[in-house]
């Protein structure tokens, strides 16, 4: 039997009497998702309600509420830092963000990627409902600081890969938080941070024509779905995508690999992420590589020594 995770946080304002409800709503974002201020004109006062899962190195929040108004105010940065990247999916209502000299209007079915380090105003015209998928910075951009957004970034619907993006997330979260199961969570994790990627790189779909790039998207995120499985090559993702190898390569030519150049780089990336993880001390390097599809440890330790300039004992030893 699958188990269903709990949610690791959830509070209401509905029970907390109106006056002090914007107090109580901020101290439990600021200990439970992000530190922030919250006004809202509302003459009934703040109705809120939240709750958090999380799935791995990725939480999904689900938010519901009246109209209201949120800041992360630069004294907020140095009170309650935090580095982390928002996909904020918005399900009901009208909202905009404002952020490095940009206001987004955001409406029913709009994803916006954004990031924590930098102050922010996020306001909700009416009733609204979201999803937040959130990543840590460090472990989203693997040392790749020009991946770092300095404004807001909102998927482009009039585009197939937007449309097919922010559906694709939009599912996975709603699925995801309506019925946690802790067999899905290396799924759920590894598809976040694929797509999360994507979003934060819309340059790299244009290099493509939309049929393609929308192509290229699905195989990604097929892969991402896919990763640990053993069986998991180039035909496998060809027979899934209704194309032929050769086009499937010819696809990824764009991304400078082949299909299992790109599979062994996720494969290792994820590797990578767990011998640093705390929560994974308990899992030897064999079983991590294992947990990965190589064939043996030591053909493990040599990919992950070509890719990252150590061992695996080195890298969890505390190397970078």
């Amino acid at each position: 039997m699958n188990t269903i995770l709990s949610p690791r946080a959830q509070a209401s304002t509905d029970q907390v009497p109106p006056p002090q409800r914007l107090e109580f709503w901020e101290s439990y974002n600021a200990s439970q998702l992000i530190g922030l201020t919250c006004s809202t004109y509302d003459p009934q006062g703040l109705h809120a309600q939240g709750r958090v899962f999380d799935a791995g190195d990725v939480a999904f929040t689900e938010i519901r509420g009246n109209q209201h108004v949120i800041e992360r105010t630069r004294s907020m940065l140095k009170t309650h830092p935090k580095d982390s990247i928002f996909a904020c999916i918005l399900l009901e209502g009208d909202a905009f963000l404002f952020q490095s000299g940009q206001c987004h209007t955001v409406r029913a079915g709009d994803v916006i990627v954004y990031s924590n380090a930098i102050p922010y105003l996020y306001g909700f015209t009416g009733n609204m409902r979201q999803l937040i998928v959130e990543i840590e910075a460090t472990r989203l951009f693997r040392g790749r600081a020009e991946m770092r957004p300095q404004a807001p970034i909102q998927v482009d619907n009039r585009l197939r890969t937007g449309r097919l993006l922010a559906n694709t997330l939009r599912t996975m979260a709603m699925d995801f938080v309506e019925q946690a199961r802790a067999d899905a969570v290396p799924h759920v994790a590894e598809q976040a941070h694929h797509l999360l990627h994507a979003a934060l790189n819309p340059d790299a779909a244009r290099e493509l024509n939309d049929t393609a790039a929308w192509r290229l998207l699905r195989a990604e995120a097929f892969i991402a779905e896919h990763l640990n499985d053993p069986a998991l090559d180039a035909a496998m993702v060809a027979r899934a995508m209704g194309l032929s190898v050769r086009q499937l390569h010819r696809l990824f030519a764009h991304r400078d690999r082949s299909v299992s150049q790109w599979i062994w780089d996720k494969r290792l990336e994820r590797a990578h992420e767990e011998l640093a993880c705390e929560r994974m001390r308990m899992l030897t390097i064999g079983d991590i590589a294992d947990r990965w599809g190589f064939a043996s440890q030591a053909h493990f330790s040599r990919a992950f020594r070509a890719r990252y300039g150590m061992t695996p004992m080195q890298h969890r030893r505390g190397g970078t």
